[in-house]
């Protein structure tokens, strides 16, 4: 299909980041007294809190097994041999995977099938001998179950992921470019929602107006993505009736606005991931701050926005002034757009680092958010963002006209413009060159 170049208020749309592994980055914040609209709505939805949990070490017994001189049907048989340097079951299951695909009449580690099926769809391309380790986190919690994760990393570039939500691991995902294959992390097009909350310390940061509200678009086979920001006043049909979409976090939860963001883009949104002030804030300071190109200088009390313009690295009160100031021309357009600089940052820095440490990285992101992902999910998704290229990743905010229903100010989406852009995205992600 023909993708587009698009425009936000104030300009041509910058280029942006899709991921901040182990921490999404995601903000909230209203600045002034804005309330729901009186509404007789259900419960709100129960969310799932995600609290520090202690990591668990990965020390069972290590089994290496060889190749052998067998075949299996025409399949040929290659000299794969990889020695880890970490003990435990997931460095145990690398050296197996290699084995297997080295001869398959080893035995094969337990895998998603969508992976085995992957690849069991060609043969390696050569022989191969290298050596790697492996680093693991824990995740989630003792009331609502500890999942466990484990990156390995072997020879120049290859990445095998790893799960236990039970007793059992299983290889989830794996990059074998040593081998001749392609990246193969589960779909290859990810849409997820991502919820900043205007929580303040105290109040309940998943279950409030949603501030930053953003569609994050992956295609790890294209490394192109984008980020879809709407703007806080959109007028939705929520689940209790036609209400702002800031609301619609407040009034009826997390999984409700993640099924506004889908309806709305006809796109099939797997999960969300919501925090608050104090998250973020907390998010960004884990992560050691991150590098912003701030457009303009601003002085602004209500968001306690003082900044310079230029390139800078903000840590997590200025981050959240940067992502929460509206009082700027474009108002909630430009503060989204603003909110997708942020998150730029954040894969620039992630790019810098090496996905040995995404494990870490995700333990921060389950101490300071909320998600209703899987552990394989997120495992996945994350590491995807190594396969990124900044500058294939857009970061644009829907556009509309803003107007008055029932005394309140809101925005109508141009709703030709937002069915062009999620037509593309269904592709996950936006061309930017021209049509």
């Amino acid at each position: 299909m023909n993708k587009r170049n698009l425009t936000i208020a104030g300009g041509t749309a910058a280029t942006a980041a899709l991921l901040l592994t182990g921490g999404l980055l995601i903000f909230g914040g209203s600045d002034d007294g804005d309330t729901a609209t009186t509404t007789t709505v259900a419960a709100a939805t129960t969310v799932t809190t995600s609290t520090p949990a202690t990591s668990t070490t990965l020390a069972e017994t290590t089994t290496t097994t060889g190749p052998t001189t067998t075949t299996m049907g025409d399949r040929p048989v290659f000299d794969i041999q990889v020695t880890m340097e970490t003990e435990g079951r997931p460095s145990a299951m690398v050296e197996e995977l290699y084995a297997w695909l080295g001869d398959t009449s080893n035995p094969m580690p337990e895998m998603v099938q969508g992976l085995q099926d992957y690849l069991e769809s060609r043969a390696p391309s050569g022989d191969f001998s290298g050596t790697g380790a492996s680093n693991g986190a824990s995740l989630g919690t003792e009331e609502e179950g500890i999942s466990r994760i484990a990156v390995a990393t072997v020879g120049e570039g290859d990445v095998v992921l790893s799960v236990n939500d039970g007793d059992e691991w299983r290889i989830v995902g794996a990059k074998l470019e040593s081998v001749g294959y392609d990246t193969w992390y589960g779909e290859p097009v990810r849409q997820v929602f991502i919820i900043g909350s205007d929580a303040r310390p105290g109040q309940s940061q998943p279950v409030f107006r949603g501030d930053s509200l953003h569609i994050l678009s992956s295609n790890v086979a294209e490394h192109a993505g984008a980020i879809t920001g709407f703007p806080r006043d959109t007028y939705v049909q929520a689940p209790y009736g036609p209400d702002k979409f800031t609301h619609v976090n407040a009034l009826a939860g997390p999984d409700a606005s993640a099924q506004v963001a889908a309806e709305v883009s006809g796109l099939p949104i797997e999960g969300y991931i919501v925090t608050g002030f104090y998250g973020f804030e907390h998010l960004v300071n884990d992560f050691g701050g991150v590098s912003v190109n701030v457009p303009f200088s601003m002085a602004e009390p209500k968001s306690k926005a003082y900044l310079n313009a230029g390139e800078q690295v903000l840590y997590g009160a200025n981050a959240l002034a940067f992502s929460r100031n509206r009082t700027i021309n474009g108002g909630d357009f430009t503060r989204s757009f603003h909110q997708g600089i942020v998150i730029h940052g954040a894969l620039d820095a992630v790019l810098a680092t090496d996905i040995s440490r995404l494990p870490l990285l995700l333990k921060m992101l389950d101490n300071r958010t909320w998600t209703n992902l899987t552990a394989e999910e997120l495992l996945t998704l994350a590491a995807g963002a190594w396969e990124m290229d900044p500058a294939a990743v857009t970061n644009l905010v829907l556009q509309g006209t803003v107007t008055t229903r029932n005394g309140a100010s809101v925005v109508d989406l141009n709703q030709d413009e937002a069915a062009a852009i999620f037509e593309d995205l269904v592709d996950g992600y936006l061309d930017q060159s021209d049509e």
